[in-house]
Order: structure tokens, then C-alpha cells, then sequence
């Protein structure tokens, strides 16, 4: 780790390279070119065309991109700082890239995109310099199927584990639980809004994988159990929380449900 060996800065490079060039590649290829422009989309208005589940999902994806490349350079012996400071430009980088790439397709550089990736990646930055990734985690929520977002729930979670360790109280299985707030949005076809078309916060209590794992002795640090933890740590997935959501459309709450499906 970092102090005992000298950092892997050839490493670190080509992860950065590698991070920036995927983005690239994303954003790029399989669309047709078109001059460069921009795309003034706005952020979570009601008439926006996936009412800001696309600025939530920036939002949620670039601060784990942030987040992960952060403990990959650590693990490649960067100082803490060194390492916080990397995962932060190297994702807002591939941000920026991202966007300049969606500036030639039809998609367009959008500026509040860019805004909400390096929201993202900033807000990871924080929770890593204060240490306080065991209590707070953002997930994100890329669910296959119609229209892109549609069935997709973002969450910004308390971790009851992390609660409970800190205040030096046993709290038993309530360990494996999350209290999370939420945000979707529901009947847009990527054209804005429709007749019923939600906006919803919600609220909500869902399974803590990452303590799971941790419980089974299946830890992050180590290389068999790390891609479990990607995927564990950072994506909500469907039927494992329940909860209210609050429709600040139609000015109701439903629920209780699992907010992924209408």
C-alpha cells in the first residue's frame, strides 16, 4: 500500500487511458456523425425528456466511476490523496469526453450532462476524503427494457452497518439493511412528458448487499470477491427494497412498492 511501495504510476496511466478511451468508444461509435452541437436538455424539469432520470443516472454513474477508479489507484499504492485526486479528474475526464462525443451524434453535448458527472464524481471525492463511505453510498439502476430510465430507481442510501459500528451498538440483522432515498421517473418515452408521467422521490428500507458480503467473508479487498462488490456495492437492483414514492406530478404517494415496475 501506499507509504511502503512506490506507486504504479505506469499502471495508473494506462488505467486512465483505458477509462477515458471506453468512454470515448461508448459515445462514438455505432452512431452517425453530424457537425458538433449542443443540447441544452435542462435537469429535472417536469417537461424535460426523461424528467432527470438521465441527470440522476450521470449523477449515480460517474460517482462510482469515481469512487472505483479511487480504490483501484489505492490499490495500485497511490497516496490516499494521490488517489482521491485521480478517481475525481480521471472520471470528470471521461465525462468531458463523453459529452464531446455525444456533441458529434445525435445526441448532442449536453452541458447539464457534464454538470451532473462531475457532481458525481465530486460527491464520491468527498465521502472518500471524510472517510464516510460506511455510512452513505449512492447506487445506480440500469434496468433493460423500452424506453431508457423507465423502469429505472437511483437511491443515495444510509447503511444501518456502518450507523451501528460507529455508535458502537449491536443492532443484529438490522445490519444487512439500507435506508435509502430514491428518485425515478415513470411514463416518459423520450420525447417528454406523457398523460402519465411521474416524477417520483421516494422513500425506502432494501437489502445491504455489500454487508452480505462481508458477513460471508467475502471482502472487496480481495481479487475474487472485488467484482462482486462492484456490483454489489453500487447497483440497485429490482425486488430486494421496498417503499413509498412520493408522485410530485400528480401530487400523490404510492407504494408500498419496489419502485422499479409501474
Amino acid at each position: 500500500m501506499s507509504g511502503e511501495r512506490p506507486p504504479r504510476r505506469l499502471l495508473g496511466a494506462l488505467l486512465a487511458g483505458v477509462a477515458v478511451g471506453a468512454t470515448a468508444a461508448n459515445s462514438t461509435l455505432g452512431y452517425n456523425h453530424r457537425s458538433f452541437h449542443i443540447d441544452n436538455e435542462g435537469f429535472f424539469g417536469a417537461s424535460t425528456e426523461y424528467g432527470g432520470a438521465d441527470k440522476a443516472s450521470h449523477f449515480a454513474d460517474y460517482h462510482i466511476a469515481a469512487k472505483e477508479l479511487t480504490y483501484i489507484y489505492q490499490r495500485l499504492n497511490y497516496s490516499e490523496r494521490e488517489a482521491l485526486l485521480m478517481g475525481f479528474a480521471v472520471s470528470s475526464l471521461a465525462g468531458l469526453v463523453n459529452e464531446v462525443g455525444d456533441g458529434f451524434t445525435r445526441h448532442g453535448f449536453s452541458p447539464e450532462d457534464l454538470v451532473m458527472d462531475v457532481l458525481g464524481a465530486g460527491t464520491a471525492t468527498l465521502i472518500g476524503a471524510t472517510r464516510t463511505g460506511d455510512l452513505v453510498g449512492i447506487r445506480t439502476s440500469h434496468l433493460p427494457g423500452g424506453t431508457p430510465y423507465i423502469h429505472d430507481v437511483y437511491s443515495a442510501d444510509l447503511k444501518l452497518a456502518g450507523v451501528a459500528r460507529r455508535l458502537g451498538v449491536e443492532v443484529g440483522p438490522l445490519r444487512f439493511l439500507l435506508l435509502s432515498v430514491t428518485y425515478a421517473a415513470k411514463g416518459y418515452r423520450g420525447h417528454g412528458p406523457t398523460a402519465d408521467s411521474q416524477q417520483q422521490v421516494g422513500i425506502e428500507i432494501g437489502l445491504n448487499l455489500e454487508e452480505i458480503l462481508n458477513a460471508v467473508g467475502a471482502r472487496r479487498n480481495s481479487w475474487w470477491a472485488y467484482p462482486l462488490h462492484i456490483l454489489a456495492d453500487n447497483v440497485r437492483f429490482p425486488y430486494l427494497a421496498v417503499g413509498f414514492r412520493y408522485d410530485m406530478t400528480h401530487g400523490k404517494w404510492r407504494g408500498p412498492n419496489n419502485g422499479n415496475y409501474p
